[in-house]
């Protein structure tokens, strides 16, 4: 998925990390590590709108993780309970490039509207 910018291409693995690469040379910027998935999962992406944060499902605990992407790290995690989120595994996400809107749906059968910082 590419940066708001255009400068970055990110790509969601099943093996618990996520790329952050250079889109014009392939060179890669940052790995982002701290959330589960495995070869059954499917990962899903989103960037924010100004293109500071990564979103990414998990599967261990149905959360969203939100990644700085200067540091590397989980700056906070939406999960069910703390932030209200979801009790089933994330499906699907949306970033709007008009807003600071992230949106998911879930196989619990809900969709969550998000607004983000």
């Amino acid at each position: 998925m590419l940066s708001p910018n255009g400068k970055y291409l990110c790509a969601a693995t099943d093996s618990s990390r996520i790329i952050v690469l250079d889109a014009s040379t392939g060179e890669i910027i940052r790995n982002l590590y701290g959330h589960k998935s495995d070869s059954y999962f499917t990962p899903r992406i989103a960037w924010s709108q100004n293109g500071q944060y990564i979103f990414g499902n998990t599967q261990e605990d149905n959360s969203i993780c939100v990644w700085d992407i200067a540091s590397a790290a989980i700056v906070e995690r939406l999960d069910a309970k703390s932030s209200g989120g979801h009790t089933g595994q994330v499906r699907d996400m949306y970033s709007s490039s008009r807003s600071n809107t992230l949106i998911t749906a879930s196989y619990d059968k809900t969709v969550k509207v998000w607004t983000c910082a």
